[in-house]
């Protein structure tokens, strides 16, 4: 398993972490995976893409960055 890498709020808080291909929310619980590019909710669809450090909502906006 990989080393975990926390995932931040615009406002710098920790939000989540993420291991792998997996977004666990900080109580542990699996938040989002990735598949083809997108991250998906336990919900289903797409809802989230990334670009470098940065994880964009679908209409563009960012919303959560990782050091």
């Amino acid at each position: 398993m990989a080393d975990e890498q926390w995932i931040y709020a615009k406002d710098g808080t920790a939000a989540f972490y993420r291991i792998d291909d997996n977004i666990y929310g900080i109580d542990g619980t699996r938040a989002f995976w990735r598949d083809a590019g997108w991250w998906h909710s336990p919900s289903g669809g797409a809802q989230f893409y990334e670009d470098g450090t940065w994880i964009y909502t679908k209409d563009g906006a960012a919303s959560f960055y990782y050091p």
